[in-house]
């Protein structure tokens, strides 16, 4: 927001030159006294509409800073529903050696016992050039610079000049393979060889041919992994068997299998990303209500008395008096957020801990999401009345001020260029008026002169007859 220049200020100091014009009488000093204050007394309401101004400057101000407060407050909102309905689930498994879980989806709450049986292994060669490679830079298993890849039965052709670049054409042929240059000799007298490992589980042909020889040699076969899940398949039936280590376990539950075991995974609903979330809408809370709280009382900030801050503080208490749910948890006081005697929140973390399972299903009823109900779409509905870009109290109170600025700023213009015009008319008015006295005062001088002149030359001249 413009601030606009101090039109008396400009006037009364284009006064000073012009005033060196209006003549030389001993009443210059008191005429040019008079054009200033005629001009000061005209300058009043354009003082006023500066002083607005600077009213709806702070004002406006005042306003930024509530709404980027509000705003906080609302995405802390968004935060805390991120953690409930499906996110709120959470996999954990008794043993992580044998297996860990992962929530791919909305899993129903339950048990999984999970008997891996073989955690499976990956299949893989590395070259037998009987040259030692010194420098893979410049050196390669085979003089040929076209290469077949067979990996299972897809047979796929790459290109290479060097061994490092036949390993990076590898990877990049899209053959399920991983490889590799690896040194199998010293320090000091390297021998660089080509590895490959199967990207699956299980028994994978791997080779590679130059044209004329076959360069790999095969290290290890390969297994599938395999698994039971609650027992199931039975004995004497096979168990489960896979080529990858990460496999789905029920819908939107994965687990990775990873060593020999058995392990319970428990799929249950958890409320530790919304504790961490509520701990910082409290903090956003009390950062906002500190702000307008600034702006009450007879000492108060720059919107003392503004409707606005009413809007917020009710905009506040509604959010936090929420009720609801239908079940064990139908307030925040029950998730450990309480008010304080000043107005503010406190969180206590130790509440949600000690939920019980249905407890837990209740908070996340009753705490719903910003956009399916529950306390959180209540509340962000509560503060869009005050940060909605269109309609919120802030966005129109912030253009009400920006209209009347742009409304002070014309008068100003206007006073200004009457004000201009006004001191041009009455220096030139002072300046004649200046002129007249001067000529009345040489006149009233000649005049003396020559009465003093009589006088002097006539002795006689001002006695009695």
């Amino acid at each position: 927001m413009s601030s606009a220049t101090n039109p008396l200020s400009n006037a009364l100091t284009s006064i000073a030159p012009q005033s060196s014009t209006t003549g030389s009488s001993t009443f210059a000093a008191d005429l040019q006294a008079s054009v200033t204050r005629a001009l000061e007394i005209a300058a009043l309401p354009m003082q006023a509409l500066q002083a607005d101004q600077s009213t709806i400057s702070g004002e406006t101000s005042e306003l930024s800073t509530l709404g980027g407060l509000f705003s906080t407050l609302q995405t802390s909102l968004q935060n805390i529903g991120s953690g409930t309905g499906s996110s709120a689930l959470q996999a954990t498994s008794s043993d992580t050696a044998v297996a860990t879980a992962d929530v791919t989806g909305s899993p129903l709450p339950g048990t999984y016992t999970v008997d891996v049986t073989d955690a499976g292994s990956y299949s893989s060669s590395i070259s037998n050039s009987a040259t030692a490679v010194t420098d893979p830079t410049t050196q390669d298993i085979s003089p040929s610079t076209s290469f077949t890849l067979t990996v299972g039965t897809t047979n796929y052709t790459v290109t290479a000049d060097d061994l490092n670049d036949l390993a990076s054409a590898i990877n990049a042929s899209g053959a399920p393979v991983q490889a590799v240059v690896v040194n199998l000799g010293s320090p000091e007298s390297p021998n660089y060889q080509l590895s490959l490992q199967s990207t699956s589980l299980g028994n994978v042909a791997l080779q590679l041919n130059d044209g004329t020889n076959n360069l790999l040699t095969s290290l290890n076969t390969g297994s599938d992994a395999t698994y039971t899940v609650d027992g199931v398949p039975a004995p004497p039936a096979a168990p489960i068997s896979t080529d990858s280590s990460t496999v789905t376990l029920a819908p939107g539950l994965s687990v990775t299998l990873g060593g020999v075991g058995t392990t319970t995974v428990t799929v249950a609903s958890s409320l530790g990303s919304v504790s961490n979330e509520l701990s910082s809408f409290v903090s956003a809370y009390n950062a906002a209500f500190a702000e307008v709280e600034k702006n009450t009382g007879q000492n108060g900030g720059a919107l003392v008395g503004d409707n606005s801050i009413l809007d917020m503080q009710q905009s506040l208490q509604q959010m936090i008096d929420y009720a609801g749910g239908g079940g064990s948890i139908t307030s925040l006081a029950q998730l450990g957020v309480e008010f304080t005697q000043q107005g503010t929140l406190t969180f206590d973390p130790t509440v949600i801990a000690g939920l019980s399972s249905s407890q837990i299903n209740d908070a996340l009823n009753f705490l719903g999401g910003t956009n399916t109900g529950g306390f959180l779409q209540y509340a962000d509905n509560s503060l869009d009345s005050v940060t909605d870009p269109t309609t919120g109290v802030i966005e129109t109170d912030t253009q009400s001020l920006q209209t009347q600025n742009t409304q002070d700023q014309t008068e100003i213009n206007n006073d200004q260029a009457k004000l201009t015009l006004m001191q041009s008319n009455l220096n030139a008015q002072m300046a004649q008026a200046n002129a007249l006295i001067t000529r009345l005062q040489n006149q009233t001088n000649f005049l003396e002169g020559l009465f003093q002149a009589d006088t002097s030359n006539n002795p006689n001249a001002g006695t009695a007859g």
